[in-house]
């Protein structure tokens, strides 16, 4: 019992780690953003912050079924309803305290990456996230929900986006920080680290090749 103690300390203190970093790096690359792309609102973040909101609350509420209907369940997926890797992002298996806690983080590394990557590869990041996360899932933590994969994943890429991208030691360091704590996260089997690395992998490519377009269409 004091072994698991110790671990789920270590753990929860890695999630916020990578979390609080990567939105350090986040926050020090708002001016950085796709070449010949406007600013606009974070609209992906702001509708899927509202799905996840509407059905976490009712799942925590009234309709305490929607848990077990769209949970990540490697049975059931085995079983054909693969769909539960996609669904599993709206339902919370944390309680009122992790709901909060995966929200917070959706709705501010969400924007972040979001006004760096822009909607549409920020889609594709979450989905790819999610999907991969989700499948390193079924042997790390077989049934389980939540936002959080997200959330690792869009944090990840945005420290994996500031290693690349940053200008130096105030994006770049929080960064390496960041992807520090989401290898411990893999090393020691937790589901976040598999959606950290999959995060990160896709920041580091979106950021590589914004960085060849930015030389090549200079201001």
């Amino acid at each position: 019992m004091v072994h698991h103690g110790r671990v789920d300390i270590l753990l929860t203190v890695l999630y916020i780690v990578l979390l609080v970093t990567a939105g350090i790096a986040g926050a020090s690359l708002r001016g950085v953003r796709e070449p010949g792309v406007a600013r606009r609102p974070p609209v992906a973040t702001m509708a899927t912050f509202a799905v996840v909101a509407v059905c976490s609350l009712l799942q925590l509420t009234v309709a305490p079924g929607l848990f077990e209907a769209l949970r990540r369940d490697r049975a059931a997926i085995a079983g054909g309803e693969v769909w539960r890797l996609v669904t599993s992002v709206v339902v919370q298996d944390g309680g009122w305290s992790g709901t909060i806690f995966n929200l917070v983080a959706l709705a501010v590394l969400g924007t972040f990456a979001e006004r760096l990557w822009g909607t549409g590869r920020w889609l594709g990041v979450a989905l790819v996230v999610q999907v991969l996360g989700g499948l390193w899932g079924l042997v790390v933590q077989p049934v389980g929900a939540g936002t959080s994969l997200v959330d690792f994943g869009l944090g990840a890429s945005l420290a994996a986006g500031a290693v690349v991208l940053g200008a130096g030691p105030r994006s770049r360091g929080p960064a390496a920080v960041s992807l520090a704590a989401a290898l411990a996260l893999l090393v020691l089997g937790d589901i976040h680290g598999g959606a950290a690395l999959v995060g990160a992998a896709a920041g580091a490519a979106l950021a590589i090749r914004q960085r060849r377009r930015a030389l090549a269409f200079p201001g």
